[in-house]
């Protein structure tokens, strides 16, 4: 037990070393188990969307494990930095490195018991909170209710016994490959003044703007999509090669400036970051990706939970959106014949009669058929699709009657745009006579691929262009036309309005056959689209809140381990007279150089990053640019609001370490 001892005394008296690893450890396990016990719930899969929110969250879970894994290992490699003095004075004192090791058995296990019980409480308590506070954005699902499951707490535990073992391995094998003295000297060591290495500074600046090149360029949803993983890789490995490699470049020009290295606080902060730019670029490195993370997650997940309004009002202009290639009287009646059994009362109806969607290939100034397979396999950035109408369905569904000749149209860009006054097919070309702003039931929006309607002459013209335009072996459902029904429904509730589209549905099925027809409707979506927006903002907080904890910390051991290296030189300097106001000063003047690059950093990468996000917005059917501008200038000032806190705090700390007591 003399080691049991030991070791809570040890914990008990290193607070400020052991307490940073424990409570950031305990935050782990309450958010691993709050994720957990949401993955694991039963009545999720349950709601309207619950599998997709399953699967997200899932998706989620396995990214905070993956984060838990990595700050672990971070944050324990802090520790030990700062512990080795201690250890290696125990090792000089009499404990062999056994007894070192059966030291850290005990303090790893007293650790774990603290971490994973203390955690776990935590955790279920933000999971009730969790609960309430998703069923409250959701708004719907009496299944999904809070319950305590013991698979969850369980895997839970095993994750952290596992992380907790690995630490002390990782602890042990430094112990093993070092002599007394070196851990003796452990915390103290610095870094030799480093070379400026401009191919790596080269490389990183080459990442970061090929990163920002590609998300200020990029055009096409689907391709911000396939090249966002590129960019953020890039924009990692760019900012950890210009943070080590430029920060040095930067250091050095600064000390060449004699204006600005001949000051008391310049030159001391100067001096000392330089000799250990190594070290402090990488931790500013990591602070400076993880506030990207911070901003980018948060802003993006609270744009399309509060955006959900503009989402479904654009994607749904009628309550009920139903097409069919056959039998649109059959439909008329099946539409009234359900309208009468939930008497509910149907208006702004819109039956629109058409061609198939059909897909275009843009080439120089003109377009050529496009079909599904080279759609799918490589064009899908390019790609335009058109719908044509004849000018009598134009006429009634607008009350203006178009007078056009056989190669005059009426243009309708419904998303995209073509700016030539002519559209021409192979060797056909369409004189536009007039640009439509607005049509009945089809509203302008951005979507994953430019849209026009065509108004043409009379049906003759839109027959022989399509047998013009359509090989013989494409698909013969895409000479066919589409009816389209569109209506709104006069009923209040969500449930009600779910439940007529529901038995509509049912009745299509029934009477036309599945696969026959097409069906949506703006309540289902509405439940879905609240379930997943839900899920998001909720993913978004919690990922904001580990990233800011782990940013926090980490900019509080950098403190700390700078404070330690940094006392007895602060004491030599106080020794020849240097007083606690200059003192003060010149640990402003390091802290404000070294933690407001990070800040600055992040948000340019926010900015360059903000036309990617915008794009990939669209998939979700978010449009509104402008809200998502808003959000993240306000997500920027509450992110540099706490982190001026962590800063002041920090300085503090860093204060109090160095500042010799008189």
């Amino acid at each position: 037990m003399f080691y049991g001892k030991l070791a809570f005394t040890n914990l008990r008296k290193n607070h400020r070393g052991y307490l940073p690893f424990l409570i950031s450890m305990l935050f782990l396990v309450a958010i691993n188990t709050m994720t957990q016990i949401i993955v694991n719930n039963e009545g999720m899969r349950a709601l309207p969307g619950g599998a997709s929110a399953s699967s997200m969250f899932g998706l989620g879970h396995i990214i905070i494990m993956i984060f838990t894994v990595i700050f672990s290992f971070y944050t324990n490699s802090f520790l030990l930095k700062q512990r080795k003095r201690e250890l290696g004075l125990y090792n000089i004192l009499g404990l062999g490195k056994s007894e070192l090791y059966q030291l850290l058995i005990w303090e790893s296990f007293l650790s774990f018991l603290l971490v994973v019980i203390s955690g776990l409480i935590t955790g279920l308590v933000l999971s009730k909170l969790a609960f309430l506070v998703l069923h409250r954005m959701i708004g719907v699902g009496t299944e999904f209710v809070f319950k305590i499951m013991p698979e969850s707490l369980g895997f839970v535990t095993m994750l952290f016994a596992g992380i907790f073992f690995l630490l002390f391995l990782i602890n042990c094998l430094q112990i093993k490959r070092t002599k007394p003295i070196t851990l003796l000297q452990g915390a103290k060591k610095g870094e030799q003044e480093p070379k400026a290495r401009w191919l790596l500074a080269i490389i990183g600046l080459v990442c970061i703007v090929s990163a920002y090149w590609i998300a200020v360029t990029i055009e096409s949803p689907l391709n911000a999509l396939n090249l966002f993983f590129v960019a953020v890789v890039l924009v990692i490995f760019g900012t950890y090669f210009l943070f080590t490699a430029g920060s040095i470049a930067l250091l050095k020009l600064l000390k060449r400036n004699p204006r600005f290295y001949y000051k008391t606080n310049h030159f001391i902060s100067v001096s000392s970051m330089m000799y250990r730019m190594k070290q402090n670029a990488a931790g500013l490195a990591s602070i400076c990706i993880l506030s990207t993370m911070v901003l980018v997650t948060v802003a993006t997940t609270a744009s399309l939970y509060l955006g959900k309004k503009d989402v479904e009002e654009s994607r749904y202009p009628r309550d009920v959106a139903i097409t069919t290639n056959h039998q649109p009287e059959q439909v008329k009646k099946i539409i009234s014949k359900v309208s009468a059994e939930k008497q509910a009362p149907i208006f702004d109806q819109v039956y629109l009669t058409s061609t198939q969607s059909i897909m275009f290939s843009p080439k120089a100034d003109s377009y050529s058929y496009l079909n599904l397979n080279d759609y799918y396999s490589s064009k899908a950035s390019t790609a335009v699709m058109m719908l044509f109408m004849t000018a009598q369905e134009y006429e009634k569904h607008t009350k203006e009657k178009p007078e056009l000749k056989e190669d005059e149209i009426y243009f309708y860009p419904v998303s995209g745009d073509h700016q030539s006054d002519k559209l021409t097919f192979k060797n056909q070309s369409f004189q536009i006579k007039k640009r439509i702003h607005q049509f009945p039931g089809i509203n302008q929006q951005v979507e994953l691929t430019d849209s026009f309607v065509v108004v043409m002459a009379n049906q003759q013209v839109i027959d022989r262009c399509l047998k013009s335009w359509i090989p013989q072996k494409a698909e013969k459902k895409e000479h066919n036309p589409k009816y389209s029904f569109l209506f709104n429904i006069d009923l209040k509730g969500e449930k009600k309005r779910i439940d007529f589209a529901q038995a509509l549905r049912h009745e299509m099925q029934q009477t036309l056959g599945e696969g026959q027809y097409t069906f949506d409707d703006k309540a289902t979506f509405v439940s879905e689209n609240r379930l997943i927006t839900a899920g998001f903002m909720f993913l978004g907080i919690t990922f904001g809140a580990t990233f800011i904890l782990a940013t926090a910390l980490i900019i509080y051991y950098k403190q700390i381990s700078e404070g330690m290296d940094d006392r007895e030189r602060f004491e030599i300097l106080q020794k020849v007279g240097m007083g606690h106001k200059e003192v003060k000063k010149v640990i402003r003047s390091q802290v404000s150089m070294v933690f407001s690059f990070p800040l600055v950093i992040a948000v340019i990468h926010l900015a360059f990053a903000f036309p990617l996000i915008r794009k990939l917005l669209v998939l979700f059917g978010l449009v509104n640019w402008q809200l998502f501008l808003l959000i993240c200038g306000i997500v920027t000032v509450i992110f540099a609001l706490l982190y001026f806190i962590v800063y002041r705090l920090t300085a503090r700390t860093y204060y109090q370490l160095v500042e010799r007591k008189s």
